[in-house]
Order: C-alpha cells, then structure tokens, then sequence
C-alpha cells in the first residue's frame, strides 16, 4: 500500500459517520412530521393481525394465518417448532405489547385505556387534578 492511501479502516469509518449523521438528520424531520417509520408500521400491523387472530372464531382461518405464518419463517431459515412457539406465546399477550408499546411512545391514558378495554384488559386508573393534591 502505498504511504499516502487511506487505511481502508479509516474509510470505512468515515463512512460509518456519515451515515450516522445522515440518519440522525432524517429521523429529525421525519419525527417533526410525525412520519411513522417502516418498523412502527410493521409493528402496528403485527398487533393487528394478533388482535384479528386471537378473536377470530373461525379455526380453519386461523389455521391458514398460522401455517402461512410458520412457512415464511421456515423459508427465512427458521425452526418450525419454535417460531410456533413463539407466535403461539405472542397471542395472548398481544394487549399487554401494544399497551408497553402505547406507553413507550407517551401515548395518553384515554387512548390506552381504549386499547386496554378492547384487548379484555382493566382500564388504567386516570388521576384527576384532585387525585393529585
């Protein structure tokens, strides 16, 4: 290599930073717009469909969500077995995710509460400005 060249470390580095920069200036302005982003889609739809799911009275719909579901995770490389463990395991808890997720982002109390109801779960106390003093 010769004295001048740039270690290809340092490049890289480089570039690191600069992407790093770039995808902090872009969630700033998606943020100022609210704009969701793919994985807040992706986990809105998740929801969802889990919600959809656990209420759905009809097996053999349920049967053709589930083995569609196991089949891509089994075409990405994963074991039949425990990605059904694991969706199994998100169903009945899908109230509780979406409620953790609702208070992560300081969505407020009336909103969660609505999703708390709807998912079978108690409504969360609201304190008044009386509670409070």
């Amino acid at each position: 290599m010769a004295k001048d060249a740039t270690p290809f470390s340092a490049v890289r580095e480089a570039r690191r930073t600069r992407h790093a920069e770039v995808q902090a200036d872009s969630n700033e302005r998606r943020k100022g717009r609210k704009a969701p982003r793919r994985d807040d889609i992706a986990r809105v739809a998740l929801f969802i469909m889990l919600m959809q799911y656990r209420g759905s009275k009809h097996d053999s719909a349920k049967a053709v969500v589930r083995t569609a579901l196991l089949d891509l995770l089994v075409d990405a490389g994963y074991s039949r077995e425990e990605a059904g463990a694991t969706f199994d395991a998100m169903v009945p808890r899908v109230g509780t995710d979406l409620d953790s997720y609702f208070m992560k982002r300081d969505i407020g109390d009336e909103i969660r509460n609505a999703w708390r109801v709807r998912n079978g779960m108690r409504p969360r106390h609201v304190l008044s400005a009386a509670d409070t003093k």
